[in-house]
């Protein structure tokens, strides 16, 4: 008779795993070859690994948070570890793109700046000046949300949540089972941002606040979410389809305008 090294449950001599925890009875010492085999494991085991949740993303939007949510949880990648994960991406990508990234609002504010110090009139002088600060606010703000983009998205989940769920109000799901399909939705608009909007941006020059950039992944954003909840929903029927897209555009309306209503008094009253 022994015990479980992990949860410290009583073991028989045959027992080859745990009963409790399912570790494995028989362990040798950690080695090198232990740790990378367990890694590459996490993220391309058959059935639930991470590229294989990618996949599923982009062939069946939906299914995976509709699996998970109805019981089949060893089956599929958690969903905040994958949002996690997705985070972790962003904030290395983010810092590549703010390093080689001289947006369009800096580039305007030095060249503002350079004119009001070399040409500037006693009538548009505190004109000029308003102007520039309201621009120093814009570069700032926008930096604070390229810098503290994991935090905006933290927020984002459970307040797009709420908001789903008072949309789908007496649907079949609760606030935390929309919050476990929003983790995996963001988590993969966000990868999308990152690894194929941003470099994008960077490979043409094309500045992060560009209007046509934002529409294209709202754009985007809309026609996945509305794939996605058709499926997660399961309301397989045109009204399901019309009231899905109907929820991913008032989603996509509703964050844009608390964005832009975070920048307008931001930069007026702060």
């Amino acid at each position: 008779m022994s015990n479980c090294l992990n949860c410290n449950a009583a073991l028989t001599a045959t027992q080859k795993f745990c009963g409790e925890c399912g570790q494995k009875t028989a362990l040798k010492r950690v080695n090198l070859h232990d740790v990378l085999h367990d890694a590459v494991h996490y993220f391309t085991h058959a059935d639930k690994g991470i590229f294989t949740l990618l996949k599923s993303l982009v062939l069946q939007p939906g299914l995976v948070a509709k699996e998970y949510v109805e019981g089949k949880r060893k089956k599929h990648f958690p969903p905040l570890n994958f949002f996690l994960i997705v985070a972790a991406v962003y904030l290395i990508l983010g810092s590549i793109t703010t390093k080689y990234g001289n947006t369009a609002l800096q580039k305007r504010y030095r060249s503002n700046n350079y004119a009001s110090a070399q040409q500037i009139t006693k009538p548009d002088a505190l004109k000029q000046a308003e102007g520039i600060k309201r621009m120093e606010k814009m570069v700032k703000i926008g930096r604070f949300f390229s810098k503290y983009s994991n935090y905006v998205a933290m927020f984002a989940a459970p307040l797009i949540s709420l908001l789903i769920w008072l949309l789908y109000f007496k649907g079949r799901y609760n606030f935390t089972e929309h919050l476990v399909a929003n983790l995996y939705l963001i988590g993969f608009t966000n990868l999308f941002r990152c690894m194929i909007i941003s470099p994008i941006a960077i490979l043409f020059s094309i500045p992060t606040e560009n209007r046509s950039l934002q529409f294209g992944f709202m754009l985007f954003e809309v026609v996945y979410r509305t794939f996605f909840y058709y499926r997660f929903m399961g309301e397989y029927n045109l009204a399901g389809k019309v009231k899905a897209f109907l929820v991913a555009a008032g989603t996509a309306i509703f964050w844009s305008a608390l964005i832009a209503a975070i920048f307008y008094f931001y930069i007026v009253w702060g």
